[in-house]
């Protein structure tokens, strides 16, 4: 019979879409950023080396934070962290973790983005270091909230969940707000130019 201590309880997978989808997207951005600095800086460096930079800088971040995703299994004694990408486990005990938060997170990246995915990231504080992990790139991420609900205090509970519903409602509310600002500002601006350009053309 197999130590109940190093059983595993609960073992999460990475989602492979999105794991693919992520990556692939971050070195889109980077290519695309390189193919812009030798379009835009042949004749030799210039401001507009700025914009490419920006742009290889953010697809760099996006796939830094790709290489550290990880995959969580549960124990009696232990919550597991696995970095297949950096060939990295970590075991936290249960009884260690004296601090914890999690946030609304999503793959949104500007208010015109209709399809998207929402998760919540995960943040635990043992033994003097900051763990943070995200369930959007998980399959069934709900199970291992589950887990998580099973282990850890019950304020510690209650404070992820207070987290977690302020950032939610934050994320909308300032969605809201650049709906309305579009509509109230943006749109009425296009339309005001278009007539111009019509009138000035007649």
């Amino acid at each position: 019979m197999p130590n109940q201590h190093i059983a595993i309880i609960y073992k999460s997978q990475l989602s492979t879409f999105n794991v693919a989808f992520i990556g692939l997207g971050s070195l889109a951005m980077i290519g695309f950023g390189i193919k812009f600095i030798m379009d835009t800086q042949e004749s030799g460096i210039n401001w507009f080396i700025i914009f490419p930079l920006i742009i290889i800088f953010i697809g760099g971040l996006i796939l830094s934070n790709t290489l550290a995703l990880c995959s969580v299994a549960t124990t009696k004694e232990f919550l597991i962290l696995n970095y297949p990408f950096l060939r990295r486990t970590i075991r936290i005990p249960w009884k260690s973790i004296t601090d914890a938060g999690m946030t609304f997170v999503t793959t949104k990246s500007s208010g015109s983005d209709h399809a998207f995915r929402t998760g919540r990231e995960i943040r635990l504080f043992a033994d003097g270091k900051n763990y943070r992990f995200t369930t959007i790139s998980i399959k069934n991420p709900e199970r291992l909230l589950l887990e998580l609900k099973k282990r850890l205090d019950s304020s510690l509970k209650t404070k992820m969940k207070d987290d977690y519903r302020k950032s939610k409602s934050d994320f909308w509310k300032s969605e809201n707000d650049y709906r309305r600002w579009i509509k109230k500002v943006v749109l009425p601006i296009c339309l005001i130019i278009l007539i111009l350009l019509w009138a000035l053309s007649k």
